[in-house]
């Protein structure tokens, strides 16, 4: 019979580590879980009687999370214990190197398996691999390289269990004309209303991990980040990039040195003109050593990168303000992907006076500055976002969405619910079990979005840390099952490698594992017999993941347990506390 054990963090992570014998609760810890019950106690007591208003109840829920996320915090951090991670990365720019290395490099901060210590040989294979790829100018030269460097992470070691691709599937209301680029996030100030509404509710689905425009790297925050700040460019529906807050950039004939030219009708939100300086402040920003914001990695090939970020020197010569309104910065060599990369966060600028004004509360209403098409006029943390025009922005004549009202929802069918009841004009991630009812009404809409959903592995954790083992896991997964009857999305491709199908290099189901049961039990065996063990059932794997992904891991859960006899424990986070844990673990 399937055994299935359930650890659930989202109230008691501290039970949950103990029980599963994983680690001492912290001092103070049954105060803290007598102080959650009391809360919880209390939110049923006012939601039966029926009396307290939503605000009232929302500043509970509210108090409650903030709660159980540091209970969850403080019990995972003294315990990074987990085998197995779910986790997902949507692509920033059309480069292969921007899955393969951004996520899975040796030096990524966004991966927590930490392959490189595990296995350095291969890691110095897969390094060279990455260097030469970032300097070749010949597409499919170039293409060659990131495949090899993919096959030594999802095959020859296993490290990654892709699973299946991303699309943009949501619910828009048909009342929107819009604009949705495959990179990057949509712009709000992009879209329009067919009746002629200024206000358009928007839901995302966890609460905004940062605001600080440079620490930022997940989409919720960057979603939000889309609407305040103007980067250089933005990329358009076609994957190509046209100007913003700059007018224009030349590259020298050697391709190292961009010169960019800035609009001289742009000023942020309190009336301050946008000027070179203030992006030359944010790429220092991003590359503080004193901050080690994780996306500062993407700016390697920087003249002087290793030097200022491991605080060798204290200047950044190679990002200058030639003038007020053009910057320039100068790279180690050639790579064909930058050009794109001024679409993206890493090339945002920031108030510095602001910043060291307000330290701790830059990034709240009223302090925050934008010199995007918004200012941020609300936050409420866990519950609801408000935006309004910027007044001071350049091309505000031609934004017609004057509000955005962003609503905080966690459960994928209460947001659909939202959307039917016309509470909330867009609403994504889609439960499963609603896919087909709704699949063919006219608001619903699928677009490209080139990224991956995963399974990464700690190759340092007990079983974990064999190839043989992580391979008989890989070919466990039937990955048709889950997009076909899990999902109920049968057009998403089931993934056996990392590269995306709209990414020159995708490989399809040349590299990677597909389903082979046979092949799952006969590798598990040969790892028990190398092991010493008698029994599948003593074998005991965590599988970590982050709220509203339940379906899909219970599904793989029941797939290794099934299959293969062997003990999987599941431990679920809040996304925001998830990412930190991971993070902390990483560091």
């Amino acid at each position: 019979m399937l055994k299935k054990r359930l650890f659930i963090l989202n109230f008691l992570l501290i039970a949950a580590l103990v029980v599963a014998g994983c680690a001492q609760a912290p001092a103070g810890d049954d105060t803290a879980a007598a102080e959650i019950a009391a809360l919880e106690a209390e939110l049923a007591a006012a939601e039966a009687a029926g009396g307290a208003s939503d605000a009232e109840l929302a500043s509970m829920k509210a108090e409650l999370e903030g709660l159980t996320g540091d209970l969850a915090k403080a019990a995972a951090e003294s315990a990074c214990t987990y085998s197995t991670y779910r986790m997902g990365w949507i692509m920033d720019w059309a480069d292969a190197g921007n899955m393969v290395d951004t996520v899975f490099g040796t030096h990524s901060p966004l991966q927590y398996t930490f392959w490189a210590d595990s296995y350095p040989d291969e890691a110095a294979v897969f390094e060279g691999l990455v260097a030469d790829a970032y300097i070749n100018t010949d597409l499919e030269s170039r293409a060659g390289q990131w495949q090899a460097a993919e096959k030594i992470i999802v095959e020859d070691l296993a490290i990654v269990f892709p699973i299946y691709h991303y699309d943009r599937t949501t619910m828009i209301n048909t009342d929107f004309e819009v604009v949705i680029p495959p990179f990057g996030s949509a712009r709000m100030a992009d879209w329009r209303s067919k009746s002629g509404a200024t206000t358009i509710r928007y839901r995302v689905g966890a609460a905004i991990p940062t605001l600080d425009i440079q620490e930022a790297t997940d989409t919720t925050s960057h979603y939000v980040l889309a609407q305040l700040i103007d980067h250089p460019y933005k990329f358009n529906v076609d994957s190509t990039i046209s100007p913003l807050s700059a007018t224009g950039f030349d590259v020298s004939d050697d391709g190292t040195v961009f010169t960019v030219y800035l609009r001289e009708d742009a000023f942020w939100s309190d009336g301050v003109p946008v000027t070179a300086q203030h992006f030359v402040d944010g790429i220092t920003r991003l590359l503080n050593p004193e901050l080690a914001n994780e996306y500062g990695y993407v700016m390697d090939a920087l003249v002087g990168y290793g030097e200022f970020t491991s605080g060798e020197t204290d200047t950044l010569d190679s990002v200058v303000a030639v003038d007020d309104y053009t910057f320039q910065f100068t790279l180690k060599e050639p790579r064909s992907y930058f050009d794109s990369l001024l679409a993206f966060f890493t090339f945002d600028p920031v108030r510095l006076d602001v910043v060291e004004a307000n330290p701790d509360t830059w990034t709240q209403p009223g302090v925050f500055v934008s010199n995007g098409a918004y200012v941020m006029l609300e936050h409420n943390p866990g519950e609801n976002l408000v935006l309004e025009k910027n007044e001071y922005y350049w091309d505000a004549d031609n934004v017609p969405i004057e509000r955005i009202e962003i609503a905080i929802i966690d459960e994928d069918a209460t947001a659909l619910a939202a959307f039917e009841a016309g509470e909330i004009d867009f609403a994504d991630a889609l439960p499963a079990e609603d896919m087909s009812r709704v699949s063919g009404f006219p608001e619903f809409v699928r677009l490209p979005r080139p990224g991956t959903w995963y399974v990464g592995v700690n190759t340092t954790a007990e079983h974990a840390s064999n190839a043989t083992f992580r391979k008989a896991l890989a070919k466990a997964i039937d990955k048709d099952t889950i997009v076909n009857n899990v999902l109920d999305m049968p057009w998403r491709l089931p993934a056996d490698g990392v590269i995306p199908p709209e990414i020159f290099g995708h490989q399809g189901d040349a590299v990677g594992f597909p389903y082979d049961p046979d092949g799952a039990v006969a590798m598990l065996e040969e790892y028990m017999a190398e092991a010493g063990i008698d029994d599948a059932n003593d074998i005991v794997i965590e599988l970590w993941y982050n709220k509203g992904n339940e379906d899909v891991l219970d599904a793989v859960q029941a797939m290794w347990e099934g299959l293969l006899g062997i003990d999987v424990r599941i431990v679920t986070i809040e996304w925001a506390s998830y990412l930190d844990i991971l993070d902390e673990c990483n560091n």
